[in-house]
């Protein structure tokens, strides 16, 4: 099921260069009932680490299903001192605009993730007009935010999903400018690089780095064949220590 998957970075053209791929997940996630607990067990399993997104991130719109996409990433960083005390402050409108992804026309198929290493929970690194803007007109899969939103009556409005720290009425203006787009950026102590494919429901966000998709894939389609069995049986009244002993798996 992970057969002619595309591990090629982001397109900047108007085809979503990751739509056949998200399709081929899509399919494998409902016919196997992939969670992000599947896909961090999985994780575990092959010894990749460091993937699972800080738990104080959760949904702040639409509902708990899975979302999932490869990542489109924007680093954010601390606004410091220049040599001259006498030059103007950065993080103007030309430091922060790219954050707005100019060269993405296309988000099907990706997910936004902005992130400047610790969670920024002080200051929004987006609002209710740019997730308006990135979901509904890019069209991006969904947006993961390393902190903090802001415009809760616009951005709990919206049926997209977007993840959070938490609402706050400050924004990044004067305090953080953008330092990559399309790079790498830092959620707290969890690395996401451009193409990483971004998986978040209801139990929390993890990521999978891009070159091992397809075994992490394949892995996820098995162990979720295994949990349908086993809750299967549960519910036929089998008892679950027994069914572990001969499954292995918990």
């Amino acid at each position: 099921m992970t057969a002619g998957i595309d591990d090629r970075r982001p397109d900047t053209g108007a085809e979503a260069p990751y739509g056949e791929t998200h399709a081929l997940i899509a399919k494998a996630v409902q016919e196997h009932g992939i969670s992000t607990a599947t896909i961090a067990d999985v994780l575990d399993g092959l010894g990749i680490t460091n993937r699972v997104l800080d738990s104080r991130l959760h949904r702040v719109s639409g509902d708990d299903r899975l979302f999932f996409g490869a990542a489109y990433t924007v680093g954010w960083v601390m606004v410091r001192k220049g040599p001259s005390i006498m030059a103007a402050s950065p993080s103007t409108w030309q430091q922060v605009r790219d954050f707005l992804v100019p060269e993405v026309v296309d988000g099907r198929g990706m997910v936004y993730v902005a992130g400047s290493g610790p969670l920024i929970t002080d200051a929004a690194l987006a609002g209710g007009l740019s997730t308006t803007y990135l979901l509904e007109q890019l069209r991006f899969e969904g947006i993961v935010l390393g902190g903090a939103i802001r415009d809760r009556d616009v951005v709990e409005q919206s049926t997209r999903p977007v993840v959070a720290s938490n609402f706050v009425p400050t924004d990044t203006q004067g305090a953080y400018r953008v330092e990559s787009v399309g790079g790498s950026c830092l959620v707290d102590h969890v690395p996401v690089h451009t193409g990483d494919w971004v998986f978040s429901d209801g139990n929390g966000t993890v990521v999978v780095p891009a070159a091992r998709l397809h075994e992490v894939l394949a892995a996820a389609a098995t162990t979720g064949r295994t949990e349908q069995d086993v809750l299967r049986r549960i519910r036929a009244g089998e008892r679950l220590p027994n069914i572990i002993d001969e499954v292995g798996t918990i």
